[in-house]
C-alpha cells in the first residue's frame, strides 16, 4: 500500500514558508509514493517544485473564495481519499484544516512558522488557533523559544526543527571570498513586521559618516508605498534601493558588506541563515531564530527591538573593523554543519513517520 503525504499551505507565493516546503517537498516525494501540496489561496507558484509533487488550488477547484466552501470542498476530498499524515504549514492554513477535517481519523500535523504570540486578527485569532492546535497530532516550531508557547498536556508530540539552508556546499563562505561592495543588504517582505523603517532610521544617520554606502532591501508587499515616502523624507531615494523578490538574491548577497535583519518578530529566517552561511557579518534584532543562531559577539551582532542607537553602531563597527567583520562571517559559515538540507529533511522525515505508523 502506498503512503501517502498532504501538504496545505495558504499558497505558493514568494515567501519563507513556501521556500522551505518547495525545497522538503522534493525530499518527501523521494521517502513517500503520493505527495501532494493543496494551497488554499491561488497565486503564480514562486519556486520550482519537484515535478513528482501534485499541485492543488483549492479555490481554483471549487471555483470559490469563500473560506467555508472551500472547507467542504477540502474535507470531501480528503473523505475520498484518506491520506496517512496531513503536514499544514502556516497558522491560517491549519486552522482550516483542522475545521475541515473534525471527526475524520487523519493525523495533522501543524507547522507554525511564525512566533506564534503574533497572528493577524489579533487575540481572537489566537484563541482560535490555540484552541483547534490541541486536535492537532503535533506541533513543530522552528525555534526552542517559539515552542515554549505550545508547551503543557493539551498539546500533542511538540518539537523543533530548524529551517534548512538552500544552497550548494561550495557557496558556503563566497562572501567571505568575494570583494566587496559598499552595499548593506536587507531580505524580506516589506510588511509592518520587519520593521525596515528601523533599517532606514539608522542607515540615514550612517549615510553622514559613510556617504558612498548603499541601502539594499530586497522583497515586496503592502507596506512598498509607505517605505518609498519614508526614504524620500531623507533624501536617500538613490542611496535606499528596493528592488523587489529576486530568484538570484544569493547572488547580490555575497557582494555586499553586511547582512541586517530588522524584524519585530520572526520564526526563522531564511534571508539570515543564507546570509551566515554565506559568511556575511550578520546584525539581527533579539528575536526567534535569530537568538538560536546567533552567538553574539562571535558570529553575528544581536541589537534590543526597534533600537535605532544600537543597529547604528553595530553598522558601524562592521564598517571600521574590517578584521572583526571577516571573524563574524568565517565563524558564521559554521552553522551549515547544523542546517544543511539533508540533514534537515531527515529529521522531518522521522517526525512524520512517527504518526505514518499510527
Amino acid at each position: 500500500m502506498e503512503s501517502s503525504l498532504y501538504i496545505s499551505c495558504v499558497s505558493l507565493s514568494c515567501g519563507g514558508a513556501e521556500r522551505v516546503l518547495s525545497v522538503l517537498s522534493s525530499h518527501f516525494a523521494d521517502k513517500y509514493e503520493n505527495v501532494k501540496i493543496f494551497t488554499w489561496k491561488e497565486t503564480p507558484v514562486f519556486y520550482d517544485f519537484d515535478t513528482r509533487v501534485q499541485i492543488i488550488s483549492i479555490e481554483r477547484e471549487c471555483s470559490s473564495k469563500n473560506t467555508i466552501q472551500k472547507c467542504f470542498w477540502f474535507r470531501k476530498y480528503i473523505k475520498r481519499n484518506i491520506p496517512d499524515v496531513i503536514l499544514s504549514f502556516l497558522a491560517k492554513s491549519s486552522v482550516q484544516v483542522i475545521l475541515s477535517t473534525i471527526g475524520l481519523k487523519v493525523p495533522i500535523v501543524v507547522a507554525e512558522r511564525n512566533d506564534p504570540r503574533q497572528l493577524k486578527g489579533g487575540w481572537a485569532m489566537i484563541k482560535i488557533r490555540d484552541f483547534l492546535y490541541n486536535r492537532a497530532s503535533g506541533i513543530l516550531e522552528q525555534t526552542n523559544n517559539n515552542r515554549k508557547y505550545f508547551t503543557g498536556s493539551k498539546y500533542k508530540k511538540t518539537d523543533v526543527i530548524y529551517n534548512p539552508v538552500f544552497m550548494e556546499p561550495d557557496h558556503i563562505g563566497s562572501a567571505v571570498r568575494t570583494n566587496k561592495l559598499k552595499i548593506i543588504i536587507s531580505v524580506g517582505r516589506l510588511e509592518k513586521q520587519k520593521n525596515h523603517k528601523l533599517l532606514i532610521d539608522s542607515f540615514a544617520k550612517l549615510h553622514n559618516l559613510y556617504p558612498d554606502y548603499c541601502l539594499v532591501i530586497y522583497g515586496e508587499g503592502a507596506a512598498r508605498k509607505e517605505l518609498e515616502n519614508y526614504i524620500s523624507r531623507f533624501s536617500l531615494q538613490k542611496f535606499i534601493l528596493l528592488p523587489g523578490n529576486r530568484t538570484n538574491v544569493l547572488d547580490e548577497m555575497k557582494k555586499a558588506s553586511m547582512f541586517v535583519l530588522s524584524s519585530n518578530f520572526e520564526g526563522m529566517s531564511n534571508a539570515l541563515i543564507e546570509a551566515m552561511c554565506l559568511g556575511l557579518p550578520c546584525i539581527s534584532t533579539k528575536v526567534s531564530g535569530s537568538t538560536d543562531l546567533i552567538n553574539d559577539g562571535a558570529n553575528g551582532l544581536l541589537i534590543d527591538l526597534d533600537d535605532r542607537e544600537q543597529l547604528f553602531n553595530a553598522m558601524k563597527r562592521i564598517i571600521e573593523d574590517e578584521e572583526f567583520a571577516l571573524s563574524l562571517g568565517m565563524e558564521a559559515t559554521k552553522i551549515y554543519s547544523q542546517l544543511n538540507v539533508d540533514k534537515i529533511s531527515k529529521e522531518w522525515v522521522h517526525y512524520i513517520n512517527r504518526f505514518m505508523s499510527n
